[in-house]
């Protein structure tokens, strides 16, 4: 089994390698020295932007505190209309409740009217016949008491009772008109 052996011996670099290393190290100074500008550069604009910042925050106040006004505004006329609206459903809602109650008495005396209609109606009819009862009965008492006066022969000659009747008129109806 062969050991590697402990210490190494370098070579003493050349020309060559000797100028690659050194352009490398003034390459890494380079970049590192770009990148320290590009960091100051960086810093240099976020400052701007601050300052900037703090001009439009000065800039934009007043026209923040107008926009405020502006919602403060917005949110009393909302509540007053909302205020507005509830009256009126309110009304609206009082207004149908009592034309309702209207309606259903309105109904009630209708029915009520109708009612009396119909007993006036039966009334009359009853009333009407009642009458006409009478007037058949004066009639035909009328017709015995003259045929008691005048005798049965002279009555029938006469033509009985159809001169004392009225006479009766034709009944109309809808289709004669």
């Amino acid at each position: 089994m062969i050991h590697p052996p402990l210490l190494l011996i370098q070579a003493a670099p050349g020309g060559f390698e000797h100028v690659v290393r050194i352009l490398a190290d003034v390459a890494t100074i380079v970049i590192a020295l770009a990148l320290i500008a590009i960091g100051l550069a960086a810093i240099a604009a976020a400052l701007k932007v601050r300052g900037m910042i703090r001009r439009m925050r000065g800039d934009l106040k007043p026209v923040t505190k107008h926009l405020e006004a502006a919602a403060a505004n917005v949110g009393y006329l909302s509540a007053a209309v909302r205020q507005d609206v509830e009256a009126v459903g309110k009304t609206v809602r009082g207004t149908s409740e009592r034309v309702e109650r209207v309606a259903e008495s309105a109904e009630r005396r209708l029915n009520d009217i109708h009612a009396l209609l119909d007993v006036m109606q039966a009334e009359a009819e009853t009333l009407f016949i009642r009458t006409a009862s009478a007037v058949r009965g004066v009639q035909t008492g009328a017709g015995s008491f003259v045929r008691m006066q005048r005798g049965p022969e002279e009555w029938d000659a006469a033509g009985g009772a159809d001169d004392l009747e009225p006479a009766r008129p034709a009944r109309r109806t809808f289709l004669d008109d």
